[in-house]
């Protein structure tokens, strides 16, 4: 029923172009849902993903995992079939070859429950058995690998290995769902063992287990759910991996911002079958941490105690920092920040991924300095080819903004951006903007632009131009959940929306999406008058100073969106639009409360006529 709800759901939504966007955790369209109707919203949209988003049986799909270098690729199929035949040799009770680098004792101590795994069939009454088979999968690829490792070969990066608990609730989880499997990163010089991970911030990729071949797709859409919250609990993933396992067949997965890739079956009772997994398992310990979706410009560097699980409607998702290098495409100069909270986490698998976060520039020793706080913005558009020249580029409109802003300064507030560029990676010996093209031509593949009509099959590598931008700005503004009384509330409204007309009338720029999520509330200390901050440019387009409209193209966010914006009516969109935007934010904002303190319960508002204007 929720694979055909979802079906339904999606024929409407095909023709909706991707310049909308519904924010999912904690958002405004989960007010008044109990818990079970949040579970079920959330199924529908993990089947949505599976049915309209997720492209199946792709066969370079490993290559996206490779080493960087070709030294490196050869000692991984040299692993590879090191493995394989060791694991063959022990499974037929054979010894090891004479001189083996390869410890057979300890090896045995997992060669058993493979060949277990081997012999589950179709299916089997429960999917428990599974979480061990695969995690002695795993530890016998991370010994041989271990062993390897002491011959002296420099291209093993890290021991994969699986967790010790099994089917349990992550401790930084903000939902009661439990995670089959999840594996994590470790030293090449640990004992490979089961080891202790309680958090998606510490997972590398999450394994989700079914007890049936049949039920591949349902395997997916969990494995959806769960790995969302590595993207928020990972500021620093640019994509993230998944496995799911099927009784005796696995498949790994790879999620980016548009798309899902599904490798063909990897079918433990055949030969075949497992040496491709001891390829993806080989490969993910040799790969560089950017394929495997890790972003190398930010890097965490410690873990506070006090974590707090919220989600991206809160003030502060959590305490672990990162340190950011900051690009300016302008002075061409990297800048470092040390961020102090995360205020603005990615909680949906498509889409822009932005994150926002409260920083400092580092010192020229990489500690704190006693420098004023800054926002720091980082997302994935989507982008037109070159990025650089991209019209609707945030970076573009936010400089012009500081430009104008510069020579004749208005008496509200607005974003002021410090610092802005592309992020930059390091490849061959020469620096690359990171984008979609990077990620498919790291594993030797053509992205290809999609087709115009939404409607239209595409083949799996026609995926929209990403572009990965970083914005460091001030000032630093809070929730709008922050204002303390109506009052407040009217003057944050009345100063962001001076900026809206100053940006229009004197830069030129249509802003296009009103949201309570984009006016923010300025204090410059406890007991002075709040100000209110427009942000959020990303879908702001460049207009004629007369005409001031753009072309229809549906834009903003759920539920604010103007009505032709919902209908997607042809006609041009104006100012008029956002302040019929405007209309909705305090329309919402009176009927659901201002703040936590006057918010309404979810029973009540379970009762209201508005509780369906979340869709």
């Amino acid at each position: 029923k929720l694979e055909a709800d979802a079906t339904q759901a999606t024929a409407k939504s095909r023709a909706t172009p991707r310049t909308s966007r519904s924010s999912k955790s904690g958002a405004a369209h989960s007010y008044g849902l109990s818990e079970q109707e949040r579970n079920e919203d959330e199924k529908k949209y993990a089947w949505r993903l599976v049915n309209n988003y997720t492209h199946w049986d792709i066969d370079g799909l490993l290559n996206f995992a490779k080493p960087a270098t070709t030294a490196g690729q050869e000692a991984a199929a040299q692993n590879v079939d090191l493995i394989s035949d060791a694991m063959e040799r022990l499974l037929a009770k054979k010894r090891l070859p004479n001189g083996s680098s390869l410890d057979r004792r300890l090896l045995l101590r997992f060669s058993a429950g493979v060949g277990e795994w081997m012999k589950v069939g179709s299916s089997l009454p429960s999917e428990k058995p599974l979480y061990k088979h695969f995690s002695n999968f795993a530890l016998f690829v991370a010994q041989c690998l271990k062993s390897v490792d002491a011959d002296n070969n420099p291209h093993i990066a890290r021991l994969v290995l699986p967790a010790e608990r099994t089917d349990y609730k992550p401790d930084d989880s903000n939902d009661s769902r439990r995670i089959d499997v999840g594996l994590a990163m470790r030293d090449i010089g640990d004992s490979v063992k089961l080891v202790s991970l309680n958090s998606y911030a510490d997972m590398l990729c999450i394994a989700e287990a079914k007890k049936s071949r049949v039920l591949d797709k349902d395997a997916l859409a969990q494995l959806f759910l769960y790995s969302v919250n590595i993207y928020m609990r990972q500021p620093n993933r640019r994509y993230v991996w998944g496995l799911t396992i099927c009784a005796d067949e696995v498949y790994a997965c790879l999620m980016l911002n548009d798309g899902f890739f599904v490798s063909p079956a990897m079918r433990i009772s055949e030969l075949a079958g497992r040496k491709m997994l001891i390829s993806w398992l080989v490969r993910w310990s040799m790969c560089p941490e950017d394929r495997l979706g890790y972003d190398p410009t930010m890097h965490r560097v410690f873990n506070q105690s006090d974590v707090d699980v919220g989600g991206s409607d809160n003030d502060d998702v959590d305490n672990i920092k990162y340190m950011i290098d900051c690009y300016d495409d302008k002075s061409k100069k990297t800048v470092k920040y040390v961020t102090k909270r995360t205020i603005t986490s990615a909680d949906d698998m498509l889409g822009r991924h932005t994150r926002c976060f409260v920083a400092t520039r580092c010192s020229d020793s990489d500690t704190e300095s006693s420098e004023a706080e800054v926002v720091i913005k980082d997302a994935w558009p989507p982008a037109k080819y070159p990025p650089l020249k991209d019209p609707r580029n945030e970076i573009k409109l936010l400089r012009k903004i500081h430009t104008t802003f510069k020579k004749c300064t208005p008496d509200h507030i607005y974003p002021n951006m410090i610092a802005g560029g592309h992020v930059r990676l390091d490849q061959k010996d020469k620096s690359a903007i990171d984008t979609t093209d990077a990620i498919f031509n790291a594993a030797g593949v053509d992205r290809i632009d999609p087709p115009s009509d939404p409607g239209t099959t595409s083949a799996w590598n026609q995926q929209p131009l990403r572009a990965h931008r970083r914005i460091v700005m001030s000032p630093v503004g809070h929730s709008i959940k922050k204002v303390q009384n109506e009052a407040e509330l009217i003057i944050v409204l009345v100063e962001a929306m001076q900026c809206y007309s100053s940006v229009l009338d004197q830069c030129g720029v249509l802003h296009r999406d009103i949201s309570a999520n984009n006016i923010l509330v300025v204090r410059d200390g406890e007991n002075k008058i709040p100000r209110g901050l427009l942000i959020d440019f990303d879908f702001a387009v460049e207009v004629n100073k007369h005409e001031r409209s753009a072309r229809p193209a549906r834009s903003g966010t759920m539920p604010y969106m103007s009505i032709a914006n919902i209908l997607n009516l042809d006609t041009p969109r104006t100012a008029l639009d956002d302040w019929e935007s405007l209309l909705y934010v305090v329309s919402w904002l009176a009927t659901v409360g201002i703040t936590s303190s006057h918010r309404v319960s979810d029973a009540v508002l379970a009762e209201m006529p508005i509780k369906n204007w979340r869709t």
